[in-house]
């Protein structure tokens, strides 16, 4: 027996297990409904007729006339009951019988239909329900008759091992070896992808040490000729070399961040956070480090969050700090918490700066990128990328919405925790 006939042998075995239950299920009501119906037409009889009968009485169903076929008995039939004092009172049943017998048959009858086109029906929904297993038993009787061939795998390999140039793929030309090579080839894309994004990486952060060590050797060189003896010199130096020491141990730790990031070795540990008062915190942070602006809080909603608050708040400030470094001083940077169209907990950070170009807008938060407005401000590069680094890892995602001269409003959106642990949260 091949393994489509075991297939459908398994579907008629089904098929007859199931049709049999329901040929029981309407044979037990054919039997039980009938019953039903006539101790509910006695009760209305008894009722009707204002008999005071007991719950016990002695009552039944007698038929007058035998001998003269089944339809004559069955409408000779009387229903029959004793009230408390014993006197007996009789309502005619042989109507009500005649009737339920042709009903009863009705229903039979239909029942047996529908079940004998359910047979055929249901048979053929299990053996579609049964086909994908078909398929694979007949896929792997195929492949058990087949002879194995080892040279086969000999040249994946020797095409594997033959690889010395990027972008490279594998090609054997062989139908039975597609599938592998196919994975071969999308392993290989993915290799290659992550080398070149890390050699991209590499180049970028030796780009950006270079121009701070430079700066520093030149002060350097300035205080070795001219510094010892002259005070000017001397402070002028100093400061510089503070200023892009400084902004090197920032570009090394958002570096190391990122790179802790990409390896997965960054440490992340997830809490209930409600964040109005996280947001409010902020906040109150901000005005007080930054005077030359003005911070308007805007709590319209609370939502309670999964999240590492040390390291979701690093992403707020990254936004409010870059929002702050983009806006003429007296301007005004917005800090709004709302739900958007997804009950997605949203946290807007909307300032009054000098606004995003929406080509620049689409590469803001790739790695050292840098608009050209944004050159003559101190940075690295980073920070929206450690940002939306991030906002991703609490399963986030970040929306911009900028126009030139107008300003830009940049907005997190994470999933909102479940009401159970948001209660228990805010009752903490």
């Amino acid at each position: 027996m091949n393994a489509s006939r075991k297939t459908t042998s398994i579907a008629n075995k089904l098929n007859r297990f199931y049709q049999g239950k329901e040929l029981s299920h309407l044979i037990e009501f054919v039997i039980f409904m009938p019953l039903a119906a006539i101790a509910g037409w006695a009760c209305a009889a008894e009722t009707v007729s204002g008999a005071d009968c007991a719950a016990f009485a002695h009552r039944g169903l007698s038929f007058s006339q035998t001998g003269q076929g089944f339809i004559a008995w069955l409408r000779s039939a009387f229903y029959f009951v004793e009230d408390k004092t014993g006197m007996q009172h009789t309502f005619a049943a042989g109507d009500f019988l005649f009737g339920l017998l042709w009903v009863m048959a009705g229903i039979l009858a239909l029942g047996l239909l529908v079940w004998a086109l359910g047979w055929v029906e249901r048979r053929n929904q299990l053996r579609q329900y049964l086909k994908p297993i078909d398929d694979i038993a007949l896929s792997a009787e195929k492949l058990s008759t087949q002879s194995f061939d080892p040279s086969k795998f000999r040249r994946l390999e020797d095409a594997i091992a033959n690889i010395d140039e990027p972008d490279t793929e594998v090609h054997v030309y062989d139908h039975e070896l597609a599938g592998l090579e196919a994975a071969v080839n999308n392993m290989l894309k993915r290799l290659q992808e992550s080398a070149r994004r890390q050699s991209r990486f590499v180049d970028d952060a030796s780009h950006e040490l270079r121009t701070p060590i430079a700066v520093i050797q030149g002060y350097i060189n300035m205080l070795d000729r001219w510094g010892k003896d002259d005070p000017q010199v001397l402070r002028e130096s100093i400061t510089a070399i503070q200023t892009e020491a400084e902004h090197m141990k920032i570009l090394v730790e958002q570096l190391l961040f990122l790179a802790r990031g990409d390896m997965g070795r960054q440490q992340f540990t997830t809490a209930p956070l409600p964040l109005d008062a996280m947001v409010e915190e902020i906040c109150d942070e901000s005005r007080m480090i930054d005077p030359g602006h003005t911070y308007d809080l805007q709590l319209t909603q609370n939502a309670v969050v999964q999240a590492d608050v040390a390291m979701l708040k690093q992403a707020v400030r990254i936004l409010i700090d870059n929002a702050a470094k983009y806006t003429e001083p007296g301007g005004q940077i917005t800090l709004r918490l709302t739900r958007n169209e997804k009950e997605e907990a949203r946290i807007d950070v909307q300032d009054t700066g000098i606004g995003i170009s929406k080509s620049d807008v689409a590469h803001m938060f790739e790695r050292f990128y840098r608009a050209d407005p944004a050159r003559a401000k101190q940075g690295c590069g980073l920070g929206l990328s450690i940002a939306r680094w991030i906002i991703e890892q609490h399963g986030g995602h970040i929306e911009v919405v900028s126009y030139e001269e107008l300003g830009t409003r940049v907005s997190i959106c994470l999933p909102i925790e479940t009401a159970t642990a948001a209660t228990a949260a805010t009752a903490s």
